[in-house]
């Protein structure tokens, strides 16, 4: 057997699997054996067929576009990848995958090797219409400064909160008797998508001697926010004036768990320290 059909043959070899011990491989091996030129383009196409493997297989997509994939790449797993990756099997139901390699043949080898070319391509197409299909489905993101643009201070138009998302009150604010905070959560919507991005109420503190400080908590997933604020409680949130409505309320914003919360107050800064002090006080 001369070198070119020898490569023929043996282009139908799986990497990593026993294809080389079926008996119609023989003669193909028994030239490999001798050949160091076939060795070493043998072993560049093994290379090959296992990192495109590797890549169609390992790939992070959607599990919309996954069983593309893996249909596609079935012909070319062995059986020891499959093993290692049982979703493939799974994906492609009423397909067996005995191992067997089938008859090496001209045809076959050719057939097969332009196999890999479609695949990568479909690979590469498949992963770049992942790409753009997983920033299309991701929910949009917000600054702070999209947050306190956004948010309402007068909230009589909005609806009840539709629960979109679990949150409770930031920790300082649960034991305190000085304030209260309405047991009603209105939703707001940030990005005009289906559902509430926000949930917010009005709350009011009272100080020992002057009058109420009235304002507006908020509560936003974490994972809606980009970046997240470098405060992790409202006791030590520093706070800042904002221009809304005519009005120049102050606001803190902090993070805790999986939420983020802007506290506005109709009032100072010196208002909204003293609550950030007796509500640590409180905690403490």
């Amino acid at each position: 057997m001369d070198c070119q059909t020898a490569l023929e043959y043996l282009d139908c070899v799986r990497p990593d699997s026993d294809d080389l011990d079926l008996p119609e491989m023989a003669d193909a091996r028994a030239h490999l054996d001798s050949c160091d030129a076939c060795q070493e383009a043998f072993a560049k196409n093994q290379s090959f067929d296992r990192a495109v493997i590797g890549v169609v297989l390992q790939v992070d997509v959607p599990e919309q576009l996954r069983a593309v994939l893996l249909e596609a790449s079935l012909q070319l797993a062995s059986p020891s990848e499959l093993a290692s990756h049982p979703e493939v099997v799974k994906a492609v139901a009423g397909e067996s995958v005995d191992g067997s390699a089938g008859k090496a043949t001209t045809g076959a080898s050719r057939s097969r090797r332009r196999s890999l070319s479609i695949v990568i391509a479909a690979a590469c197409a498949l992963m770049l219409a992942a790409g753009v299909w997983l920033r299309q489905s991701q929910p949009e993101q917000f600054t702070e400064a999209d947050l306190l643009k956004r948010l309402p201070l007068d909230l009589s138009s909005t609806a009840e909160f539709d629960a979109g998302f679990e949150f409770r009150l930031p920790a300082t604010w649960a034991g305190s008797r000085r304030l209260r905070v309405s047991r009603e959560f209105r939703g707001i919507d940030l990005d005009d998508a289906a559902g509430h991005d926000a949930a917010v109420a009005i709350f009011s503190y009272s100080p020992a001697r002057n009058a109420p400080i009235n304002g507006i908590l908020a509560a936003i997933p974490a994972s809606r926010v980009q970046p997240l604020p470098n405060s992790v409680s409202f006791t030590q949130a520093d706070s800042q004036y904002i221009e809304k409505d005519g009005r120049r309320p102050v606001v803190a914003v902090w993070q805790e768990r999986n939420t983020v919360y802007v506290c506005l107050v109709l009032g100072s800064a010196a208002d909204l320290e003293q609550i950030q002090r007796n509500l640590s006080v409180s905690a403490a």
